[in-house]
């Protein structure tokens, strides 16, 4: 074969290649590209705490017998820190009337039984709102200190019962000048068998701290109500004995405690435990309830 035929073969077949790759589809080629999105969120302030269980109940409790303890979770459901909690059950807004030697259960506020723990173990078992009444009448055989007192009654931590008496502010007829006053309890408890009632020996003097318009706050060093904030109402009639409350209703008092100082932050729990001490001499039936308040600031 010459060489003019060849190089025809040649270019007739590179034409027919040409024509069959342009029939052929070739997938084609696309670069990738994305975008974004910037996300913001702001939380607003929420200042909450949640408190369970949302009820507590003690039954057939026999004076002078311990009672059950339960635990109380409270749990930061807000937004913010809190750096303090505290709390108070409303006893003395519903034991407004002396219910001793009356024989009705529903004179006592439930509250008044209430004791909180906290749960760093630092204290024992403490009254939260204890509302305790002047004795109508003196007790036999007591001796009074002050010679001039004008109230009288007992402190009664569960089994134990101690003997307190104070005078009133000379000037007003009230018990609320503490610089006028003096107020004392018996350092030991009363014996059943032979009672010593005399206040001039083996007792602790408070010391007087501020005052309301309705309460006298005063506090002890030492004796079975050391540590304790304690008010003496204007009248004269009652006490109150309480731990852990900063109700601005009431007096400044340095025994006052916060359950906790601590950051409390979102989602922290923090955990009190509550029981009540019935003692002797309370009638059998229902108390009249309370609600015990939780604070956070």
């Amino acid at each position: 074969m010459d060489k003019m035929k060849i190089e025809n073969i040649l270019i007739i077949s590179f034409i027919l290649a040409l024509s069959i790759l342009s029939l052929v589809n070739f997938p084609s080629i696309q670069a990738a590209t994305n975008d974004t999105v910037v996300i913001h969120v702001n939380v607003s302030l929420l200042s909450e705490i949640t408190v369970t269980p949302e009820m507590l109940e003690w039954l057939n409790i026999v004076p002078g017998t311990p009672a059950a303890e339960y635990s109380v979770d409270i749990k930061n459901t807000g937004s913010t820190n809190f750096t303090k909690l505290w709390a108070t059950v409303n006893s003395f807004a519903t034991e407004t009337t002396n219910p001793l030697g009356k024989g009705n259960p529903l004179l006592y506020a439930a509250g008044s039984f209430l004791l909180l723990k906290n749960e760093t173990g630092e204290d024992a078992f403490r009254f939260v709102n204890r509302m305790e009444w002047n004795e109508t009448e003196m007790p036999t055989y007591m001796v009074p200190n002050p010679s001039d007192a004008v109230s009288w009654g007992y402190f009664r931590n569960f089994t134990d019962i101690y003997l307190w008496n104070f005078n009133d502010s000379a000037t007003a007829g009230e018990c609320l000048n503490g610089t006028e006053m003096q107020f004392r309890i018996k350092t030991t408890p009363e014996s059943i068998v032979l009672p010593n009632r005399d206040m001039t020996v083996g007792t602790v003097a408070a010391t007087f701290e501020a005052n309301t318009t309705e309460w006298s706050a005063w506090s002890f060093s030492s004796g079975p109500l050391a540590g304790y904030c304690v008010y003496i109402y204007k009248d004269c009639q009652k006490i109150m004995v309480a731990q852990w409350d900063y109700n601005q209703t009431l007096p400044a008092c340095s025994s006052r405690k916060y359950i906790t100082q601590e950051f409390f932050m979102p989602n922290m729990i923090h955990t009190v435990n509550l029981t009540v001490y019935i003692p002797r001499g309370v009638p059998y039936g229902n108390t009249t309830s309370n609600i015990l308040t939780i604070v956070a600031e």
